[in-house]
This record gives structure tokens, C-alpha cells and sequence, in this order.
């Protein structure tokens, strides 16, 4: 599974997984004091991490494991039933070992819970050795009490009625009359979709497996694109065109909303949809007709896909004292980046800094976490998880120590900061205190986890929403700036930018 911190649109190579994410599957990461046992916790649950080859394949991050009190970790109840990514079987994990479960009845008689199976990674799954396969015959212990009855798949929630879609099946197959040739895998195809349609939540998909592959390749950054990350506000929304590419080449703009591609209406479209439409191979257009605001009619652009590379971190001098740093997304060696830009700045003579996350959609989670890191004092948190319901809430302290802790700054933000440049500001905001110049950020604040299906296939489903350090929710409501300053296209056009001259003004107003 991957977690995602916003929809992965952004239409440009590069070299790590798309989304803001979490790279592992783990809530949080947490060890009992004395012990060097490292567990994965999610919802109520702990899964053993066994090795550091292990924890490596998850693409964990070190600095993520806490250390808690061995009460704390024993209320979480162990997993006990694992599935490898890709495969639908399941498999009970005794002493060691990994088990089958042959049939839903082995599985209903050793009192296993269908919420508390735990998909893993490949390496993790062939790392424990093969037992027996666990019959309905066995003599067994049982550890938890259940109603035998209540469950007829491990796979299928008890209590859920399913005979409507099973009796429109058959009724399908019986009566239709183009019965003799109905594409029974298309008709699956639809049913699944059709269910996490209505949710209503845009950013939970579901992935055929040619869509799915696509999507693969979005996370590894292996396409063709136009250079602009998209959202969902009443219909797919430009987020940010990414300077100097060629969306922004071509005229597309912060929140532009998209009416048609290639002549295809969005009505009805998810994000994901979208982004499978705009992307192709390189040197191919792409027509997108545009909503925008102000404008009486509608817009049309043709745009050449392109391989696109861009900058994580960039930096300059404004004053002898001053630093302006802009980071342009969270993904590849941004943290790398980041701290040579500041270490030089600072050999430069910089003691006060401006930090730009203007039109910066996002990226991953670890990096969002670690360059706030660098602002924010130890112990204080950067960002909750919050999972709905009565499940508590996952808390992301800074490790602390970091380059700028004790320094003057001001942030820069506008609708085109989303999702990881959001914790980001929200971070420097409430547990630093920093100032937020500029406009109200765009507000995405979505975690998504990826699951991998029989076939092929896929889903992307919300998992958890982005709460700042003050608890205040950022999907769909952004972060607010403590002094807006507006960037109008006349500004643009002339080259000015007055949020920069504002932030510049107030920071070195600043004491240090």
C-alpha cells in the first residue's frame, strides 16, 4: 500500500513515488522502551518489523520510530493474519511462520477478525518461512470469541447483504439480450467502480489493470505529461502549471478548471481520470478546454507532452542578511537540497530567511516532515493523521536540532500550495509561530492508500485527512495567510510581485 498525501496529477518525470506520502504502509512507527523490537501501528493494530531489510522495503524512515512505554504498545493488538500485495489469499502468521488459511471456514473457526489483516510488502511476506495449511480439522486454541456464523468470506464484511448485486447478476445473465456476448470481467470492472463512485470522494479510484499500470508508472515518474498538478474543487482544477513547463508555456493558470480534454466532457470525471487522459507519449498534444474565472468564454489550449525535469529547491540572496529559498515540491533529494541551500545561504552571511511554497503541490510525506523538522523544536508536532471515527489520531513530532529553529522567517503561500507544502506552512505556523504571507492555500489535506487487487487491478482509497499542529482541519478549507497580499495577472505581467515585497518587509523587521 502506498499513502498519499495528494492525488498524484502532476504531469512531469520524476524519480520517486508520486503523491505526498508516507513511502511505508506504517500509521506510525513506535518500539517499548529497552526493547529493539520496531512495530508498524495502524488503527488499532501492530505488525512486527522484523529486520532492517525489512523495514528498508517498506522505505520506512528511521526518524519516524518513537519510543513509547511498553503499556502503550500492548494496547494495540497484534496482527495476525497477513496477504502479500497482489494476492487475494490469506495467511495466518504462528511461530514464526506463515500459514494458508484454506477456506473461510479455517479461517471463521480460529476466531480471525476480517478488519485485522494486514497486507505486506513481497520481501516481508517471503521472508517468513512456509508452515502448514491451516483446515477446519485442526485442533486449535482459540484466542478470540465470535459468532461462527457471522462470517461466510474472510474477505466480506459480516452483516452486508450482497444478494441485490448477486440476483441483478443473474437476472443479467439470464434475460439480457446480448447475453451470448457479455464481457463478464467489464461488468466486474463496473460494479467496483460504481461502488467507490459513491462515495463521492474524488480522490478514491478504482484502477483497471491497464489504468493501474499506467498508474504504476506515474509512481515511478516514467511518462509524459504538460507540467501542472490537478485537484478536485466542484471539478478537476488546475492546481499549479510548474514554472517554465509547458502548461504554463501554453497559458493555463492556478485554479483553471478544466471543462473538456480532447473534446471529452469531465463532468463525471475523478481527478485520476483525468490525469490517465492528459497523460501520453512525449512529443503528443493535448487539447484541454478551460473554465476561467473573468473570462466571458471558454479557453482552449494545445499543449505538446513533454519528459519534464524540475528544480526541488532554489535559492538567492535578497539583502546581505536576507535568504529567499523556493521549493518547488517535496520529491526526489528536496531535504538534501534543502539543507544546501540553507548551509550556504548561511556561509553567505544569511541569518534571516524567506521560504516560498507558492504553487508547490506537494510531494512526500517523510520530506514534508523532515524540512519542517528543521523549523519547528523537538517534541512539538508537525502534523496529525486523523482517521475518523473513535481511531486515535497519529501525531508527527520534530526530531528537532534543526538549521533554522531559532531563525527569523517568513512563508510564503498561495492556491497553488497543496497538500505537503500545507503541513509545511501549518507546521511553521502553529508550532513556530512563523508568519503566512500571501493568499488561502488550495486545501488538499487527503491521505490515500494504495491497494493492489486480484487481475491487476487497483484501488486508491482516503484513508485519513492532514490535521496542523492546532487541529485544524486542511482538506477542503486550506490554511489562511496571517497578512494577505494578492498577486493580480497586471503584476504578473509587469514582473512585480508585492507577497515577496510584503514578506521581505516583514522579515527583516524581525529581530534575530
Amino acid at each position: 500500500m502506498k499513502k498519499i498525501i495528494f492525488s498524484f496529477l502532476l504531469f512531469f518525470v520524476l524519480s520517486s513515488p508520486a503523491f505526498a506520502q508516507n513511502t511505508g504502509d506504517a500509521g506510525k512507527l513506535l518500539r517499548a522502551r529497552g526493547d529493539s523490537k520496531i512495530y508498524s501501528v495502524s488503527g488499532e493494530t501492530r505488525y512486527w518489523i522484523r529486520t532492517a531489510e525489512i523495514f528498508n522495503a517498506y522505505r520506512f524512515n528511521w526518524r519516524a520510530v518513537r519510543e513509547v512505554p511498553q503499556s502503550e504498545l500492548d494496547a494495540y493488538r497484534v496482527i495476525r493474519v497477513v496477504k502479500e500485495r497482489g494476492d487475494t489469499r490469506l495467511y495466518a502468521i504462528e511461530s514464526g511462520e506463515k500459514r494458508w488459511i484454506s477456506s473461510p471456514e479455517a479461517f471463521n473457526a480460529r476466531g480471525f477478525n476480517w478488519s485485522e489483516i494486514r497486507e505486506i510488502d513481497p520481501a516481508d511476506f517471503n521472508a517468513y518461512q512456509t508452515g502448514a495449511s491451516i483446515d477446519v480439522g485442526q485442533s486449535f486454541t482459540p484466542t478470540v470469541t465470535i459468532d461462527l456464523g457471522a462470517l461466510k468470506d474472510p474477505n466480506m464484511p459480516p452483516g452486508v447483504d450482497f444478494s441485490m448485486l448477486w440476483n441483478a447478476w443473474k437476472t443479467v445473465q439470464e434475460k439480457y439480450r446480448g447475453r451470448d456476448t457479455l464481457d463478464t470481467q467489464k461488468m466486474v470492472y463496473g460494479a467496483t467502480e460504481g461502488m467507490l463512485k459513491s462515495l463521492g470522494d474524488p480522490y478514491t479510484v478504482f484502477f483497471k489493470p491497464v489504468d493501474s499500470t499506467k498508474f504504476a508508472q506515474d509512481l515511478k515518474g516514467s511518462f509524459g505529461g504538460i507540467g501542472a498538478e490537478l485537484g478536485y474543487k466542484k471539478g478537476v482544477v488546475i492546481i499549479a502549471p510548474l514554472k517554465d513547463m509547458p502548461a504554463e508555456k501554453a497559458g493555463l493558470k492556478a485554479g483553471d478548471k478544466i471543462i473538456k480534454i480532447d473534446g471529452t466532457s469531465t463532468v463525471d470525471m475523478t481527478v485520476d481520470d483525468a490525469v490517465i487522459r492528459i497523460r501520453g507519449e512525449i512529443n503528443t498534444p493535448v487539447t484541454l478546454t478551460i473554465e476561467r474565472a473573468g473570462s466571458a468564454t471558454l479557453l482552449e489550449f494545445t499543449i505538446t507532452r513533454a519528459t519534464i525535469t524540475v528544480s526541488s529547491v532554489t535559492w538567492s540572496k535578497k539583502t546581505d542578511m536576507v535568504a529567499y529559498i523556493k521549493i518547488h515540491n517535496f520529491f526526489g533529494a528536496v531535504e538534501d537540497d534543502f539543507v544546501k541551500a540553507v548551509k550556504d545561504a548561511k556561509t553567505q552571511g544569511a541569518i534571516k530567511f524567506i521560504i516560498d511554497l507558492r504553487d508547490n503541490p506537494g510531494g512526500l510525506l517523510d520530506a514534508s516532515i523532515n524540512i519542517a523538522a528543521q523549523f519547528v523544536p523537538a517534541g512539538k508536532p508537525i502534523v496529525f493523521e486523523d482517521f475518523g471515527g473513535s481511531t486515535s489520531k497519529n501525531r508527527f513530532d520534530s526530531f528537532g536540532g534543526g538549521l533554522l529553529e531559532k531563525t527569523p522567517v517568513i512563508v510564503l503561500i498561495n492556491g497553488g500550495s497543496a497538500s505537503a507544502s500545507e503541513i509545511v506552512a501549518g507546521a511553521l505556523h502553529d508550532s513556530r509561530g512563523i508568519t503566512l504571507v500571501g493568499e488561502k492555500t488550495f486545501g488538499k489535506g487527503s491521505v490515500q492508500e494504495v491497494i493492489t487487487l486480484s487481475g491487476g487491478a487497483s484501488v486508491k482509497v482516503t484513508v485519513a485527512k492532514w490535521l496542523t499542529p492546532s487541529l485544524h482541519m486542511i482538506d477542503e478549507q486550506g490554511i489562511e495567510p496571517d497578512v494577505k497580499v494578492e498577486l493580480s495577472d497586471a503584476d504578473r505581467n509587469a514582473g512585480r510581485d508585492p507577497q515577496l515585497d510584503k514578506a521581505l518587509e516583514l522579515v527583516q523587521a524581525l529581530p534575530f
